[in-house]
This record gives structure tokens, sequence and C-alpha cells, in this order.
């Protein structure tokens, strides 16, 4: 069984706070109601993956506010299992109270078999997740900062990747099924006055999109923002 050596940049991956929210075809609003502990008391649904980037990235999906997206720390692997430790969350943080799907970026860990069966575990917590094996390895281990998508869950639920800003995350102003196995995605225009830091990071987004006759081999055309060109959703 091959193995792929990841060699990515994968303590920019593991430290950065990707700004996520959920996404269907009109953008959601948070409750404006904060609290310094936004899930308590609330039942989240369990956790989710997808493979991103050709499987150099994973998009791990759980649920609660949209405001305090978990960032993953620490991620390492033993055989079939991928253990993920969050950073603890800042002191102080107000979080909106709202329960929406958020999504954190991951690196997959060097010596990571994308060949077989992945599983997920979240340090300290109940949350797992798994990811099917890959037909095939990445070609190379370095991006090409090229959109990505892969689904997430069998009802629709996929994660979309960007690249650039960190401070200027697109939202997405609308998902519509185009075809049978077409999805336009539309992004909002960003603000003339908005200041962008030049970083070049990876911004993921959890989207939902109805209408298809199926999730196999279904293509996404992604349109403003700056942001064109098509991608095919990945497989879990």
């Amino acid at each position: 069984m091959r193995k792929f050596k990841a060699a990515l940049v994968a303590s920019a991956l593991l430290g950065l706070t990707v700004a996520l929210g959920a996404c269907a075809s009109d953008p959601v609003e948070p409750d404006v109601e904060t609290s310094q502990s936004p899930d308590a008391g609330v039942d989240a649904p369990q956790a989710h993956a997808a493979w991103l980037d050709e499987g150099r990235l994973i998009g791990l999906v759980t649920y609660g506010s949209s405001t305090c997206v978990p960032v993953a720390e620490v991620a390492v692997v033993e055989e079939d299992v991928l253990t993920v430790i969050f950073a603890e969350e800042a002191e102080g943080a107000v979080c909106t109270r709202d329960m929406v799907p958020r999504v954190t970026v991951i690196g997959v860990p060097e010596d990571t078999d994308v060949l077989s069966d992945l599983n997920i575990v979240v340090a300290e917590t109940d949350l797992t997740a798994q990811l099917s094996a890959l037909a095939e390895a990445p070609a190379s281990a370095m991006t090409d900062f090229e959109p990505s998508a892969g689904w997430y869950n069998d009802e629709g639920g996929f994660v979309l990747l960007t690249w650039g800003s960190s401070t200027c995350v697109p939202q997405i102003e609308s998902v519509e099924a185009t075809g049978d196995a077409d999805v336009a995605v539309v992004f909002a225009a960003l603000p003339a006055d908005q200041p962008c830091t030049l970083d070049m990071a990876p911004r993921a987004t959890a989207v939902q999109v109805d209408g298809l006759a199926n999730q196999v081999d279904v293509t996404l055309l992604l349109s403003g923002a700056e942001i064109t060109g098509t991608t095919v959703i990945m497989a879990n």
C-alpha cells in the first residue's frame, strides 16, 4: 500500500483560524445572542469530514457557534486513526449562540495512508468522523492553490475550499443546482474598502445544495469575488 508523504505547510494550516459559516441558497444570519459557553445545554450533531485539495487537506465539520470555529493545533496519525487536538478557545471569547456547521482545515499528516479508510478522533471529546479511501494519492505533495470541494454527508452537504487572504474570506451569495450534476456557486463581492492581508491561506465553508440527481461526479462552477473556475466535488 502506497504511503502519501504530505510535505505541506502543515504548521501554518493547523494554526490558522478559518472563518466559516453554514451556507445555502440564502446566506444564514447568526443569532445575535452571545454567550461565553455557546454550546452549553445543546446536543450537537456528530462530526463529519471531507477530503479537500486532492487529499492533501481534510475539512472537519463540527457544529456550534459560527463565530467560534475550532482550530486544529495538532494532528497525528497512527495506522488508520487520525487524532486531532483543538487549540484552547481564547480567554474571554464571545460566541454567538447559534448552531451551524463549521469547518476546521487540517493538513494531512506525514505517513497518512490516503488509499485506506481513515478514522478521525477529536481528543478530549466524543467527536469522531470517517473518510473513505481515495482512489489515488495526490500527484504532488504541494498544493496548486486551486479551489476544491468534498462531500461531507449524503444529504447535499459539501465543504468548499478557496485560497487567499485569511482576513477576507469570501461569502457565498447563492448556490444553485443547474443540472443533474452541475452546481453554480456565486460569491458576494468584497467591500471596496475592506483591507486584506497578503497571506495565502485555505478558507473553507460548509455548503448545502439541493436538487441534484445524485452526488457522483458533481461539478462546481465558481464565480464572483475574483474567484473563477470549476472543480469536481470529491467523494467521501
